[in-house]
C-alpha cells in the first residue's frame, strides 16, 4: 500500500513539475513572439503581457516594460528636435532665397545695362560675372537644403499626373547643358523623339535630372552617357559615367545626407543633391539606385552607373 502511494505522490510530483516546465516553455515562447512584434515597431505602444502567473517571470517583464517606455520616450524626444531642426532649416532656408533673387536679378539688369554701353569695362564685367556665378551656386545650396528639410518634415506632398519623361529630360539637359561645358566632357544621348508617359511630377523629375547632371559634372572624368529604355511596365532612365574621384567603397554611402568625396568638397555641394534625388523619386513611387564596375584597362577608373525606374503609364 506504501508503495502505490509513494508511486502516486511520485507521480503527482512529477506531473507538477512537468506543468511547471512545459508552462514556462508557452510563456517564453509567447514573449518572443510579443518582443519579435514590438521590435517591427516601437513606436506603437505595446507591452508584454504576462501568459501565466508567476512571480519572478512578472519582475522580469516589468524591467522589461519599463525599458521599452524609456526608449520609447527617447525616441519622441529625437523624432521631436529632428522635426525641429528640419522646420529651423526650411525657415533659414526659406529666409535666404529671397534675398539671393534679389541680388541675381539685380545682377542681371547691371550686366545688361553694362553691355549696352559703347565702352565696357572689362574688369567690372568678369568681377559681374563671378558674382554672379557665386550666387547662383548659393541659390543651388539653399534650395537643396529647402527641399531636404521639405521631404524630411513630409511637407513635400507631390501631385502625381502622366509626365513625358523624354521631353522633360530633353528640356533638363538643354537647360543645364553648361554644367556639362564646364567639365569638359564628351557626351552621348540615347532619348526617343517619341513621349515616353511615365507616373509623375514634372518639376520633381526636373529637380533629379538637374541633380544628377550635377553629380556628373563634379565626378565624371571624361564622358557621360545618358539614355532611356523602354520596358515592359517601367521606364529606365540612366546616367552613366566613368570616375577617377570614386570608389566602390564610396557607392554604399552616395544616397547618405551630406556625404562628400573629399575631393570634391572646395566644388560648392552640399552631400544632399542625390540625398533629395533619392528621396523625390520615391515619393513619385520610383526608384533610383547607383552600381558601379571597374574598367579593366585603366587602374583605378570605375564605371557608375545611376538608374533612374518609374512606373511607365
Amino acid at each position: 500500500m506504501l508503495y502505490i502511494i509513494l508511486i502516486v505522490i511520485a507521480v503527482i510530483i512529477g506531473g507538477y513539475f512537468a506543468f511547471r516546465y512545459f508552462s514556462l516553455l508557452y510563456a517564453f515562447k509567447e514573449i518572443t513572439n510579443e518582443l519579435n512584434d514590438i521590435q517591427q515597431d516601437l513606436t506603437q505602444n505595446q507591452i508584454l503581457d504576462l501568459p501565466i502567473p508567476n512571480r519572478h517571470l512578472g519582475k522580469l517583464l516589468s524591467s522589461f516594460n519599463n525599458t521599452l517606455e524609456e526608449i520609447r520616450g527617447e525616441r519622441q524626444k529625437y523624432e521631436k528636435r529632428e522635426k525641429e531642426f528640419q522646420r529651423q532649416i526650411e525657415n533659414i532656408s526659406h529666409d535666404l532665397r529671397t534675398p539671393l533673387t534679389v541680388i541675381l536679378g539685380y545682377l542681371k539688369l547691371i550686366k545688361k545695362a553694362d553691355n549696352n554701353q559703347i565702352t565696357v569695362n572689362k574688369e567690372l564685367s568678369e568681377t559681374l560675372n563671378i558674382i554672379e556665378h557665386k550666387a547662383e551656386i548659393m541659390k543651388n545650396l539653399v534650395t537643396q537644403f529647402y527641399d531636404f528639410s521639405r521631404i524630411n518634415a513630409g511637407d513635400y506632398e507631390l501631385p502625381l499626373d502622366n509626365v513625358d519623361a523624354s521631353r522633360t529630360l530633353r528640356e533638363s539637359l538643354m537647360g543645364n547643358y553648361q554644367i556639362l561645358e564646364q567639365a569638359h566632357l564628351e557626351i552621348e544621348i540615347d532619348i526617343p523623339d517619341h513621349p515616353l508617359w511615365v507616373l509623375g511630377e514634372e518639376s520633381a523629375l526636373e529637380r533629379i535630372f538637374l541633380n544628377l547632371l550635377q553629380n556628373a559634372g563634379r565626378y565624371a572624368d571624361t564622358y557621360l552617357c545618358i539614355s532611356i529604355k523602354e520596358c515592359e511596365q517601367n521606364i529606365s532612365i540612366s546616367f552613366i559615367n566613368d570616375t577617377r574621384i570614386l570608389s566602390e567603397d564610396d557607392v554604399p554611402h552616395l544616397f547618405d545626407r551630406f556625404y562628400m568625396q573629399d575631393s570634391s568638397r572646395n566644388q560648392g555641394g552640399t552631400g544632399l543633391g542625390l540625398t533629395v534625388a533619392k528621396s523625390l523619386a520615391e515619393e513619385m513611387g520610383a526608384t533610383l539606385s547607383v552600381s558601379m564596375n571597374d574598367i579593366k584597362s585603366e587602374k583605378d577608373k570605375f564605371t557608375i552607373c545611376f538608374e533612374l525606374l518609374m512606373k511607365k503609364i
